[in-house]
């Protein structure tokens, strides 16, 4: 019976997201006046494309519409947003205001202020400008400014605004046509004819052009962690060049991907992507990061082929900073401490509780859902580069601080992102950590080592914990470390010794 409640909850909620969606058109006055301040009454227009004519009090004013209703193109949250557009009768953008969003970059992050500034940038622009994001310098194109840490949802919106005022145009024949569904619409004797349509490049081809020299990076970067992966029992045989590679791997993660690209994965990509599955997928918002893209392409390939660990242990860039700043901390001496391995357990299942409540929350509205995943601190390092308010900022710095003491104390006990890929590990095709018989039954070597503490006392590891550092492959092969290869080591000294030792007898 709860599971029956819980499916009636979840196709009640899902019924009335589609309402809400199937009145995504429908206009108020009131509405309208946000982009014809002067308008005294509109008529809905009975053509193919959806639209309202709006007069005022010296007559027609021009056409009224919703980016709902024409192009409901999927967003950063996984559902569109909602805008009410204003266009004039000579072909002029007149105004945009948002009617309805669930954008959490908007809500957390972004003020009202930056919203306002980018969406006036619409008004007077012509119904054959193509307008995009970022691309002032680019021939045939009228760029915009986007704002910062909200690439998809400016992107998005400004192909919604395109695509709705094309649509409105080509129906009703503006500017100087004539409405075929209100008579009385149209141009003087003797008009010039409509500008002719241009071909529509999707926006995030023109992306992935720009972002062409730090995708190839990317990608050599992502070829060289394959390598490493396909190669570690070689590779952790030279514990000083491992060591060496991998700390330069962190640096790279931290630098490039967090700090240059803004290319921190989130939670809130994963509830995003599983909302747009429900409600219009688009492959076209997925590509607008392209960073990103390739990112979640590779942790897709490699979560199935090695589990979680090969992303948070070598990818996230706010586990690489805690990683450095660990492996600083020890060379000047400062010992960490590890919580008993009860409470260690315990303290796992915050992360997977607070991975349920995003969930939960996300069903309802993801601007909630967006408030709580404010426990990833991954946008006020990376994206906003602490750049914002004191509570957020000192929330950030404390749990990279803590990391001195504690490894990766977020990683182990609060990132949700994390828990979210930890379902999928155990799906994982290889195995490639190994392990001896003495592992656990005695030795407890690696389990001492392990930064995540994800190797249990009787010796197996955590697969659904493990962050794949490769630090117990290290261990397993070196004959100074393993206590079972150090004794295997020291007993062949002794019988190389004492082989010697008897040469020397039998010489003298």
């Amino acid at each position: 019976m709860p599971v029956r409640r819980f499916l009636i909850s979840l196709l009640t909620l899902f019924l009335l997201a589609s309402s809400v969606s199937a009145n995504a058109g429908e206009l108020t006055l009131e509405e309208v006046r946000r982009v014809f301040p002067t308008a005294q009454s509109i008529t809905l227009l009975n053509g193919k494309v959806p639209a309202y004519a709006v007069r005022g009090e010296r007559g027609q004013l021009g056409f009224a519409f919703t980016t709902g209703e024409l192009a409901p193109i999927s967003a950063y949250s996984g559902k569109p947003i909602n805008t009410v557009v204003g266009l004039g009768e000579d072909g002029l953008i007149k105004g945009v205001e948002i009617l309805h969003h669930e954008e959490p970059i908007l809500v957390i992050g972004v003020s009202d202020d930056d919203l306002n500034t980018f969406i006036a940038q619409f008004v007077g622009k012509k119904t054959t400008d193509r307008v995009r994001v970022g691309a002032h310098r680019r021939a045939g194109y009228v760029g915009i400014d986007g704002i910062t840490g909200a690439t998809i949802t400016t992107m998005v919106l400004t192909s919604s605004v395109n695509k709705a005022v094309r649509s409105v145009a080509e129906a009703y024949g503006i500017p100087r046509g004539r409405s075929p569904a209100m008579p009385g619409f149209g141009p003087a004797p003797g008009a010039e004819p409509q500008e002719s349509a241009f071909e529509e490049v999707p926006a995030w081809q023109l992306l992935w052009e720009d972002r062409a020299i730090e995708l190839g990076v990317i990608l050599l970067a992502l070829l060289l962690l394959m390598a490493i992966l396909f190669f570690q029992d070689l590779l952790v045989e030279h514990t000083v060049l491992f060591h060496r590679l991998r700390v330069v791997y962190l640096l790279f993660t931290v630098f490039f991907i967090g700090f240059y690209c803004s290319a921190q994965l989130s939670v809130i990509n994963l509830l995003a992507f599983f909302h747009s599955l429900t409600g219009g997928f688009s492959w076209d918002t997925l590509l607008i990061e392209p960073i990103v893209f390739v990112l979640w392409a590779f942790v897709a390939i490699s979560i199935l082929l090695w589990g979680r660990g090969v992303y948070c242990g070598w990818l996230c860039p706010f586990g690489a900073a805690q990683d450095l700043i660990s492996k600083l901390a020890n060379r000047l001496g400062f010992e960490g401490y590890r919580l008993p391995q009860m409470v260690h357990e315990r303290l796992w299942a915050i992360k997977y509780l607070i991975l349920i409540a995003l969930v939960g929350l996300s069903l309802d509205s993801m601007v909630n859902a967006a408030r709580l995943a404010e426990v990833e601190p991954f946008k006020t390092t990376f994206i906003l580069r602490f750049a914002r308010e004191p509570e957020f900022v000192i929330y950030a710095v404390a749990l990279l601080a803590v990391s001195a003491i504690n490894s990766k104390f977020y990683c182990k006990y609060l990132c949700p992102l994390g828990a979210g890929l930890s379902f999928v590990t155990r799906f994982r095709i290889f195995d490639w950590l190994r392990r001896r018989r003495e592992c656990g039954k005695p030795c407890q070597a690696c389990a001492h080592q392990c930064q995540i503490a994800a190797i249990k006392p009787t010796g197996e590891i955590i697969d659904n914990e493990c962050h794949y550092c490769l630090e117990c492959q290290v261990t397993y092969w070196d004959d100074g470390r393993c206590p079972p290869l150090v004794e295997k080591r020291k007993k062949r000294e002794d019988k190389e010794r004492r082989k010697a030792e008897a040469v020397i007898a039998s010489d003298a």
